[in-house]
């Protein structure tokens, strides 16, 4: 029907660059398949559905789809990301949110945006909100829900990608009276900063014959297409923004279809929908590109076709997720379960489609501009296999069989290196950044599967084998071969000047690869003892202690530090960094070192709750714990160290604050309304960012490692640690102080272990006890529970249900039976 037309057709449904550069420029199935609107989640309600379903709640409006096709060298398909307001858009070749210079780059942005008008009232821009109004019921990284409830009205617009080359809008409208609703669906494109062919202007036009509005740049470009399965009333063409909203409430006939570079163009079709009390109206929105205008509108009708099967297979597969991944209920804050969500959902956008050299699912690092290295790959795969163990350990395996060589350097999909020195070595990630043989040991404590471990483990060999003859100065000491090698990109810790981290650093022996190095031939000794390889356990326990040796070599007073083989010295000009835990962390410290090295383990924290500049480091690193990266060896040096409660504090300040500011309802970081140009510059709200920051996450959006806090959740504050042996669990209880709030009770479910889930509640009953009750599923079985002397602890069991209590900050030991190889 052509525009103007009154006849709306609706369907009434029964009420049923370098990393530290860049950082420092940023400082309910039923409800969506059959209509159905969404409950109300209070403030206070639990993430509580059914155990297969996403967890609904009141999460931030802002956020990411995945786009599952997107890739950076053999097939770039940019990136989705949520608009102020409601809408979404795509961003090609990648987003503004890190590790390519949009700005400069940038060849597209086209957003579909949503704009109501209720009894006058305007709701288009994130202003014409009130604060909290608008939230995201259904917040995955395949499904985005917003939602707002105005006057007895309720309205939830559920954006979705169906296929690659189309943005789907399901907007549903349910109210308590009889309402007329004008609903305003605009297009808006915008050209981006890079200089080609078709980066001269923007044109659109109307088309009443399929009723849809197109824009297209000129002379050359992508051709976007709007439209919906409801009839329009009217329709906007126009570069002006201020036109577009009085268009919203005063609709005239706007229709000028041409705007230059740099300026946008908006398009935007206006329905109306007449409501009656208790019935619900919904209806399709299709944003489409393509290479042609025929193609664009074939995909404009495929897209309608066929966004329902999407979004029933979508919400299913979050389902799938879900229905075994760990959650939080009870008195968790509620900025920590939903940053919980947006932690999880982020690592899942981190695994690809296979393609070009790798052959199974790899690990993208970052959505914008993926591509593999091994230090990310493990620690987010470390994380997920607390959800997906299978796929982790898939994505793992993947790592080190379809490297490019032993050296697992960096690469991109079509065989590319991305990581060479200054002296044309092709590198990857060392053995000490992220600590890939913990990763891969952890994952398996958990989940001991054999046919995996026995793949795996001649993979890693050569990997470790390979270190050791290409990463070792004359005396056998592993060196980095620059610092992009080992993580720390133009640190100061390397003594020289650094124009691109790709400098030479072969002079410098640095503790946390010795560490490192030991720990990853302790760990293969153990895996030949799994796998009855005597011969190489006997070469990988005398490499464990060779190493050892190494790094107590480079222990002076109280501390581990670097050694300059140019002056034969220990490295003490720079100060004490964080990664120097490394010999903590991987078991070598005896106990009076851990002990001299107390202070400074205590002072690093301290040092980064005050904001004081650390000694070492570029001026990106002064603070370690802003890093992922080192946050890892650092807490897990402190339970080495027996610093129980120190642990947990680091954990709850990080997560606190950086789920406070991934849960935000705003793009300014203040609740006072301080202009954003005033602020640290966070990254976008409702996804997982790089950087840990002291204002809260920033840096690369989308980005894995700055993902995984579930884990260190669980194992640092819950106290589910990996077991040592299969028939004995961890267990410390490691409340902060802010949390140990009488009757209060803090419930993880499925905890994954062993063939068997666990879920475990701990509720405080004094300001230093606690009551720790557990409910296995599966074939496990508690059967004792021990302190950390031995003692036997009472326990109560009634069928797979159990309960002790004990104190804070305390190990206990339980022992269960059942456990098989997944």
């Amino acid at each position: 029907m052509a525009s103007g037309s009154l006849q709306n057709i609706q369907r009434t449904i029964t009420s049923v660059p370098n990393r530290r550069d860049f950082c420092k420029g940023l400082l309910a199935v039923p409800a969506l398949s059959s209509g159905i609107a969404f409950p109300r989640v209070s403030e206070q309600a639990q993430l509580t559905q059914t155990s297969g379903s996403f967890p609904l709640s009141d999460y931030t409006p802002f956020g990411y789809l995945d786009n599952p096709f997107h890739c950076w060298n053999l097939h770039r398909s940019g990136v989705l990301r949520s608009s102020p307001g409601i809408g979404f858009g795509f961003y090609f070749p990648a987003g503004p949110g890190g590790y390519f210079d949009f700005a400069k780059n940038g060849v597209y942005e086209a957003h579909l945006g949503l704009g109501f008008l209720i009894d006058g009232r305007q709701f288009w821009t994130a202003e014409d909100f009130q604060p909290g109004q608008l939230t995201s019921p259904y917040h995955s990284k395949n499904v985005h829900t917003f939602s707002f409830t105005q006057e007895g009205t309720r309205v939830e617009s559920t954006f979705l990608q169906v296929g690659e080359n189309a943005l789907s809008a399901r907007v549903t409208v349910q109210s308590d009276r009889p309402r007329s609703i004008r609903l305003m669906a605009v297009l808006d494109c915008k050209l981006g900063g890079a200089a080609w062919w078709g980066r001269d202007g923007l044109v659109a036009n109307y088309d009443s014959k399929p009723d849809s509005v197109a824009i297209r740049s000129f002379a050359a470009g992508k051709v976007f297409v709007l439209r919906s399965d409801l009839s329009s009333a009217a329709h906007f063409i126009s570069p002006e923004e201020a036109a577009l909203h009085s268009f919203l409430t005063s609709p005239s006939a706007v229709d000028s279809g041409l705007s230059y570079y740099p300026k946008d163009l908006y398009a935007a079709l206006l329905f109306n929908l007449e409501l009656q009390p208790g019935a619900s109206v919904e209806h399709t929105i299709v944003l489409a590109r393509s290479e042609n205008s025929a193609l664009a509108h074939a995909g404009v009708s495929q897209a309608l076709a066929n966004t329902q099967r999407q979004l029933t297979q979508n919400i299913a597969a979050d389902g799938a997720f879900w229905s075994k991944a760990p959650r939080l209920e009870g008195d968790w804050p509620t900025h920590w379960k939903h940053g919980w969500v947006y932690d999880f959902e982020t690592l899942r956008m981190m695994v690809r489609r296979p393609i070009g050299i790798y052959e199974h699912p790899w690990d993208a690092m970052q959505i914008q501009a993926p591509r593999t290295v091994l230090a990310e790959s493990s620690i987010d795969m470390w994380a997920l296999s607390y959800a997906d163990p299978a796929l982790a350990k898939e994505v793992i395996f993947g790592v080190f069989a379809n490297a490019p060589s032993d050296g697992i350097p960096c690469s991109r999909e079509n065989g590319e290196m991305n990581m060479v020195a200054a002296d044309g070595a092709e590198c990857g990630t060392s053995i000490s950044w992220c600590y890939p043989f913990f990763c891969v040991a952890s994952i398996w404590a958990r989940n001991p599967d054999r046919a995996w471990l026995s793949k795996l483990y001649p993979l890693l060999e050569r990997f470790l084998r390979w270190t050791l003859q290409n990463r070792t100065d004359a005396d056998g000491f592993v060196v980095g071969k620059c610092s992009w090698e080992t993580g720390m990109d133009t640190s100061t810790r390397f003594l020289i000047q650094q124009p691109t981290g790709g400098e030479l650093i072969e002079f410098l022996r640095i503790v946390e690869l010795q560490a490192a190095t030991s720990q990853a031939a302790g760990i293969l000794a153990r895996f030949a003892d799994v796998l009855g390889d005597t011969k190489s356990r006997e070469e990988w326990s005398k490499t464990q202690q060779l190493y050892a040796a190494k790094t107590q070599a480079l222990w002076k007073d109280d501390w581990f530090y670097d050694f300059d083989t140019r002056n034969g010295q220990l490295v003490t000009s720079v100060g004490r960094d964080v990664g120097q835990v490394g010999p903590v962390f991987c078991g070598i410290a005896t106990n009076a070192q851990k002990q001299a090295m107390r202070p400074a383990l205590r002072k690093f924290f301290a040092d980064s709750l005050a904001g004081h500049p650390f000694a070492a480091g570029f001026e990106d690193w002064q603070d370690g714990l802003h890093w992922s990266s080192l946050v890892l060896p650092y807490v897990e040096s402190l339970w080495s160290a027996g610093e129980f409660e120190l642990a947990s504090e680091v954990i709850h300040a990080i997560v606190d604050r950086v789920y406070a500011s991934t849960d935000r309802r705003s793009l300014n970081i203040s609740a006072d309304g301080t202009p954003p140009e005033k602020t640290p510059k966070l990254g976008w709200p409702g996804v997982s960012c790089e950087v840990w920051g002291a204002q809260g996450a920033y840096g690369g959006e989308g980005y894995g490692w700055g993902a995984v806090l579930p884990a260190h959740i669980i194992r640092n504050i819950v106290g589910f640690r990996d077991p040592i042996e299969p028939h004995e669990l961890p267990l410390v209880c490691n409340l902060p102080p802010a949390f140990m709030v009488t009757a209060k009770t803090y419930r993880v479910l499925n905890l994954l272990y062993g063939g068997a889930s666990l879920d475990l509640a701990v509720r405080v009953i004094t300001p230093d006890r606690v009551r720790i009750e557990g409910v296995w599923s599966g074939p496990v079985w508690t059967v004792a529970v021990n302190d950390a002397k031995g003692a036997t602890v009472p326990l109560q069991t009634t069928g797979s249900s159990w309960h002790f209590e004990g104190e804070n900050h305390r190990q206990y030991s339980v022992r269960i039976t059942g456990t098989s190889e997944v």
